[in-house]
Parts: structure tokens; sequence; C-alpha cells
């Protein structure tokens, strides 16, 4: 007796324990030309690949390896524009030209600069010569060789200053030309401008490769990780690439920076929809639309199809998005379920209720 009344017990308290969603509701009788009536419309469900984590949104960067600036080696005054915003250049082409005293002190340092050398290797073959000849010290061939390399040295460094550029030398003026083929995305300088050594002039995107930069929220952190596969809202999918750990201050989210789909008609500076999503192997998930789900007393149902009508049954959200759910019982591969209509649906089986 004792045995008996403690299984029967044990079987109270798994019932007592199981999920809500597993029990199932009475089902409504539909018939079809009721179905057409209420504009009830159909979507078979499928297993889950994956599970959803998060929505998000985003905008599309360039990927940091597709994008150069082209900066000024000599302070100056721009006094011409080679090529505007959007343009497509190649290798060598002129950007911008400069009036600058500083390049034109740098070009006459290398003309000074190669003269002395030409000077120096000049002596350092006569002392080689007389050297053979027994007129000369060794120490003296060496003293020119020095000579001889440290007037190479002065010519690399000042050729190194002035290399890639072509211009006026007399005049001062030379022209910033590009380094590699590309379309210029900006341009940060206008004729008259000032502009010191080193100054950003224009930025050069050599590759059509972008990324797109999501918010994360705080209670997200730690819970993404590079690898990640995003979802594009637009179809397409993309990879975590990085994660920030430092939350804005502005915006009270971190970034996550990832890799975009080839496929999808994107440009930089668009603002894309996404949601992050990670594999699974759990058969018992299933894919369906977000808007077959509806709340029915505190609880998560959609309306099942049955071969009289529907049945309301309770499932576990496990993911979501405004397209799609992730879901957890009552529903197997290949089953129906309803997608519009769902307040008639509710209407008839509270009243069944």
């Amino acid at each position: 007796m004792l045995m008996r009344f403690l299984s029967g017990m044990t079987i109270v308290l798994m019932l007592a324990a199981a999920p809500s969603w597993a029990q199932q509701a009475s089902p409504i009788p539909v018939s079809k030309q009721q179905q057409d009536r209420l504009g009830i419309a159909l979507h078979d469900v499928t297993s889950a690949e994956s599970v959803t984590v998060v929505d998000m949104i985003g905008h599309v960067k360039r990927a940091p390896g597709s994008v150069r600036s082209i900066v000024a080696p000599f302070a100056g005054v721009v006094t011409a524009i080679h090529a505007l915003p959007g343009a497509t250049v190649k290798s060598g082409d002129a950007l911008i030209s400069i009036s600058s005293r500083d390049y034109a002190s740098a070009s006459a340092s290398l003309v000074q600069a190669q003269s002395e050398m030409r000077v120096a290797d000049a002596a350092l073959a006569r002392q080689t010569q007389l050297l053979t000849n027994g007129l000369v010290a060794r120490s003296a061939v060496e003293e020119a060789r020095a000579r001889a390399e440290s007037a190479r040295a002065k010519v690399a460094e000042a050729s190194a200053m002035s290399r890639g550029l072509k211009g006026d030398k007399d005049a001062g003026t030379y022209v910033v030309r590009t380094a590699s083929s590309g379309r210029i995305a900006t341009l940060a300088a206008q004729v008259g401008d000032n502009v010191n050594a080193m100054t950003t002039l224009a930025s050069l995107t050599t590759a059509a490769d972008l990324w797109v930069e999501f918010q994360i929220p705080a209670r997200l952190m730690g819970q993404i990780s590079p690898g990640d596969g995003v979802e594009l809202a637009k179809g397409g999918r993309g990879q975590i690439m990085s994660v920030t750990d430092v939350l804005d201050p502005t915006t009270r989210s971190a970034s996550a920076y990832a890799t975009l789909p080839a496929g999808p008609a994107l440009y930089e500076g668009q603002l894309v929809r996404g949601h992050l999503s990670r594999p699974t192997t759990d058969a018992r998930l299933i894919s369906a639309p977000a808007r077959s789900v509806v709340r029915i007393d505190g609880q998560d149902h959609v309306f099942r199809r049955t071969p009289d009508g529907f049945a309301p049954t309770p499932v576990q959200v496990v993911g979501r998005t405004e397209e799609a759910a992730t879901l957890r019982g009552g529903l197997r591969p290949g089953d129906t379920v309803a997608t519009s209509g769902l307040t008639e649906l509710k209407a008839l089986a509270t009243q069944g209720g």
C-alpha cells in the first residue's frame, strides 16, 4: 500500500512540474468556408536550425582594411583639386596640388645631398686607385668610404620625404598622388586651405568589403562572441568578427562588428536590422512565423491546423525576431499553423473555454 501511495504521489508531482506549454487545449472546429471568411492564412513550420539570441540595429561601415588615408607630407596651401569625392582613380593619379616652402627646402636639400654624394663617390674612387698604386694608406680609403656612405644616407633621407611627389621644384609646389587604385570617399581640403604636415587630405576606398557595427545591450555583454552568426532582415548571413567590452556612455551599449554577405545591396552609412543566432541540434525546436504566436491567459500559443479546425497549442518561445520565432513544445516539423485571423480564433477559443 505504501509503495502504491508513493507511486501515485510521484505521478502527481510530475504532472505539477510539467511545463504549462505541454498541456493541450480543446480543438476549435472551423470549416473551410469559415476559414476563408475569417481570412485565416496558413504556414507550415520546420525544424529550427538556429536559435535567435537578440535583435540588433546597426550601421554599415567600410571594412578596416579597405580604407586608406591620404596625407600631406609637407605643410602648405592647397592650390588645385584634381579629383572629386566619388571619383574612381588609379594608382599614381593626381589628387591635390600644394604650394609649400617646406617642400621647396626639402627639394633643395635633396639636390645638395645628391651633389655631395657624387663628390664623395668620386673621392672614394680616387683614393681606392691611389691605394692600388701604393700612394696612400688604407685609412685614407676608409675615411673616403665613410664620407660616401654618409652622403648616400642623406640622399636616401631627402628622397624618402619627397617620394611619390612631382611638381615644380623651383616654385615649391608638389602634387599629392594616390598610392593605390580605388574610389575617393572623402575630400577634406579645398583650394586655399592651409594644411599642416601629415594632415589627412582624403580617404580612399580600395575594396568593396563592408562591415556592420551593431549595438549590443548591456545585459548581453559576455554572451556574444566572435564566430556567432548574424541574420539580416533583408536576407543573407554574416558573422561576428569582434565585440567590445566597454559600454558607450551615451547609448549604454557595447558594439559588435560583423561581416556582411555579398548578396544584399548595402552602402556605407546605411542602417540595417539583424538578429544574432546560434546553430542548434535540438530536434524539439521548431521555426515558425513570429506572427503565428498569440497570448492566451498569459501563455504563448499557436493555432495548429487539425482535420476539423484548429487546436490552440501552448508553446515556449525560445527565440524571436520580427519575422520568425523559435518554439519548443506542441509542434512537429510539417505542422501547419495560422498566421492571420488570430483574433477571431482566440475569441472562439475563449468562448469554447
